[in-house]
């Protein structure tokens, strides 16, 4: 008799692939919904390790699209250090949807920019970006210009682009009371000083995670039908948690939450795919062997199998190939210069 076992791909059977082959030559996005092409207008958004997805674009000869462009004059190692070309706009590190669903409020109109400003020092730091101006600006006036500036770029962004790729990194965050606006960080970490009676701490859950990416997915199609989506989750850990678990278990938690809520969202619309970077990295199949000696940070190897498979499902005729030796010190060099604000949270 029959059954709908006897149906499946070759993908579907753990034996006839986990078991069956080396974890380098595992196919783990053996189809996409759809495909990229030279021609789109790629925007990145997320968490730290989506700096990573967003400078390995233009290397398979993709559009990595720059929205917001360093100022005339500029040389290139003062524009890396204002964030200019690490995402598509100036938003910095974006680790909670609900950080995406305030970014796109507040470009849009639909919430007074009332954005909390933090002072140390006499210099004011934004306290949605406290990291994208090293030492802060000189006024508050240059803060609100700049990023009123900042937030019609990401008006244009979302109006524009074909495919934005977002990376959700973590569930934990600090919002201010009241207000209800959301932390990249937990004031005094970055800038400014902490107060108990002002800042608290939440741990998103799965409904209000999907809630917030729905919004967002809705209200992004009343003004940019067309955009289409890669929803990717880190698989780099905790830097601490505020929670009462330890952080292993914390991070396992937050983790596991943020890969239901990818898969449901992927799943429920024909313009949304999901990459699985994280089970490549952290899947205890792979032993480890992508990890740094901190057993948190991924490795250049870990980011180039990554970003291979990345080419192989998503660019037509895409390589699985190995990235050559040489390039891996260069591959190394560009790891250590990637932005996270999380690190703040365990400050030597």
């Amino acid at each position: 008799m029959s059954h709908p076992y006897e149906q499946m791909g070759a993908e579907a059977f753990w034996r006839k692939t986990v078991s069956a082959q080396a974890w380098g030559q595992l196919d783990f996005k053996p189809s996409t919904k759809f495909k990229l092409t030279p021609a789109l207008k790629i925007a990145t958004a997320g968490s730290c390790f989506a700096q990573h997805m967003a400078r390995r674009l233009e290397g398979f000869g993709l559009s990595h699209w720059v929205v917001e462009q360093a100022p005339a004059g500029l040389t290139p190692e003062r524009a890396r250090e204002l964030q200019y070309g690490v995402f598509s706009a100036r938003y910095a590190n974006v680790y909670t949807v609900r950080q995406l669903r305030q970014l796109v409020e507040f470009a849009f109109g639909l919430r007074a920019d009332d954005s909390p400003v933090l002072t140390d020092g006499g210099r004011c730091f934004d306290g949605l970006r406290p990291r994208i101006q090293p030492g802060g600006y000189d006024s508050l006036a240059d803060l609100r210009a700049d990023r009123a500036w900042h937030l019609a770029q990401v008006r244009r962004l979302f109006s524009e682009c074909d495919v934005f790729v977002f990376t959700l990194g973590l569930t934990e965050a600090w919002v201010e009371q009241g207000s209800g606006i959301v932390f990249p960080v937990c004031p005094g970490t970055a800038a400014g000083e902490f107060d108990a009676a002002r800042h608290a701490f939440v741990n998103f859950d799965y409904p209000e995670i999907l809630a917030d990416l729905e919004w967002v997915r809705q209200f992004v199609a009343g003004v940019n039908p067309a955009m289409r989506w890669i929803v990717t989750v880190s698989p780099v850990p905790l830097v601490a948690t505020a929670t009462q678990h330890p952080v292993i278990v914390a991070s396992s938690y937050s983790k596991a939450v943020l890969r239901a809520v990818a898969g449901r969202f992927a799943d429920a619309h024909d313009g949304v795919d999901y990459f699985p970077s994280f089970e490549i990295i952290s899947s205890a199949q792979s032993f480890g062997q992508y990890l740094e000696d901190d057993l948190r940070e991924v490795s250049p190897r870990g980011v180039d199998h990554v970003m291979r498979q990345f080419s192989a499902a998503f660019v037509e005729g895409g390589e699985r190939v190995s990235a050559a030796p040489a390039s891996i010190a260069a591959q190394a060099a560009a790891a250590a210069q990637v932005e996270c604000e999380e690190l703040l949270n365990d400050r030597p």
